[in-house]
């Protein structure tokens, strides 16, 4: 007699952790966000001095090293520009959220055991934990939330 056995095998799988949006948890999201802008702020100012001091000296080299030089310090400025604005509309954008919205936070992973006969659909829903104010809510599994 042949022995049957089932196949099982284990996979990662990423798990959304998502918040619900709190006025405790949009003060902080806000408060994380000003810092941020500030530390970005900050490194424009130092950008400006820097890049002044080193376009001097470049240009001292001759013209076409202080062009490089100068389209570098350029670009610098604009990605720092450009992510000070994208952090401008986050904050925004949570600002106008209203309270109760679930936000998503980060992504942490699992391990997911599948086997022959499970419904790959479902398995690809994934997990999500919600946390509210520091304490978990809830935790979904293939969609469904889990009773505990």
């Amino acid at each position: 007699m042949i022995e049957e056995r089932t196949i099982l095998l284990e996979i990662r799988q990423p798990v959304a952790v998502k918040l619900i949006l709190t006025e405790t948890t949009k003060q902080q999201i806000v408060q994380e966000q000003r810092r941020q802008i500030d530390q970005v702020t900050n490194e424009l100012e130092q950008l400006e001095n820097q890049g002044r001091e080193a376009l001097q000296q470049a240009m001292a080299q001759g013209g076409e090293f202080a062009q490089q030089v100068r389209q570098q310090i350029e670009n610098e400025k604009n990605t720092r520009e450009q992510r000070r604005e994208e952090l401008f509309q986050q904050m925004q954008q949570i600002q106008q959220m209203e309270l109760g919205t679930e936000i998503q936070n980060m992504t942490v992973e699992t391990v997911v055991t599948v086997k022959p006969g499970d419904d790959w659909t479902k398995v690809l829903l994934g997990s999500e934990i919600i946390v509210r104010d520091g304490i978990v809510q809830e935790i979904r599994q293939n969609g469904q939330k889990i009773e505990g």
